[in-house]
């Protein structure tokens, strides 16, 4: 949600077939298992002592909130493992101040390739908030940057509800915990179009501007870039604590394996100038999570065994014709 440019879409779900790879979303759960989400948020809360109390405050807010909105229906495609996830690698920077972590931060210091201005640990860019997952909380359409950012600076819960519209939005669309409904909280757009996300996929996702300025970037610089979506899920350099790591952490192998088939069976996207979006191809994704992909995870050597066995497992299926 930091890259990606708001605007209104609507969300069609005869159409999601069309949209998404291998795997559209099952239907509705006849209700949330609220005791389920309490069980996730004690495991997350129990191995995040090392994000300090900063970090406890947004991990509690995003319980807070998705459990009230579960409660209600909504966000049925958005874990707390998603949340927690994206805020770790948005804003864990944040976490550690007070008055920064809900608060405003400018393309100079995110190195934004678009020079937005973000929000909070998840990051939410301020014309995303404007211009569209803002306004059912209150945000108008003609507000100013200070105004747009004042009322979220106060109003934490409305940050971590935004969110939760965003990635429910997104894995209704793009297919749950996929590498496009993944990538489209970072870029979409220039992901399938091959503006960013071409080079090796855990070297950094921000290109370096030339003297810090982020409007010399050129095309070349902004494609030899890492892929979000893959660090989301199998970490990085910076920290392996990633999508895989917490499913781990709250013992959800199922998902784990559910994630696994939904890359490894993901078909190729290509931008359509007609839609404005993303449409499916026939085309292999190549997008398989392999044993090297792993790497990362090794960290963790306990965690990183359990997802090997599934990485294999799913892999053969494949191979057996599965």
């Amino acid at each position: 949600m930091r890259k990606q440019l708001g605007g209104t879409i609507a969300v069609a779900m005869a159409l999601v077939s069309l949209f998404v790879g291998c795997r559209a979303p099952g239907p509705a759960a006849p209700g949330a298992d609220l005791t389920d989400l309490d069980r996730r948020f004690a495991a997350l809360a129990g191995a995040s002592e090392e994000h300090g109390p900063g970090g406890r405050e947004v991990l509690e807010t995003a319980h807070r909130v998705l459990r009230e909105g579960q409660a209600a229906g909504k966000w049925r495609h958005v874990g707390l493992e998603d949340l927690w996830t994206e805020a770790l690698q948005e804003g864990r920077t944040l976490f550690d101040h007070a008055e920064r972590r809900w608060g405003r931060t400018t393309a100079a210091e995110t190195k934004d390739m678009l020079g937005q201005t973000t929000i909070g640990p998840w990051q939410i860019t301020i014309d995303n908030i404007r211009g569209q997952y803002g306004r059912p909380y209150g945000v108008g359409p003609d507000w100013s940057d200070r105004q747009v950012y004042e009322f979220c600076r106060d109003r934490p819960d409305v940050q971590a509800a935004m969110i939760c519209d965003y990635i429910e939005e997104a894995y209704t669309k793009y297919g749950r915990r996929g590498p496009y409904g993944i990538q489209r909280y970072f870029w979409l757009e220039g992901y399938v179009r091959g503006w960013i996300g071409q080079g090796a996929w855990d070297q950094s996702v921000l290109p370096t501007p030339p003297d810090g300025d982020w409007q010399r970037l050129t095309p070349e610089m902004k494609a030899d870039t890492g892929f979000y979506a893959k660090q989301v899920v199998c970490g990085w350099r910076g920290s392996a604590q990633r999508l895989l790591y917490w499913l781990c952490v709250t013992g959800d192998e199922a998902a784990i394996v559910e994630l696994l088939r939904t890359w490894r069976d993901q078909r190729k996207m290509r931008w359509d100038e007609g839609r404005g979006d993303a449409v499916l191809t026939d085309e292999p994704g190549n997008f398989a999570i392999r044993p090297d992909d792993l790497r990362y995870l090794a960290a963790y050597p306990a965690f990183h065994a359990r997802v090997l066995r599934l990485v294999e497992a799913v892999l053969a299926e494949r191979a057996a014709g599965q």
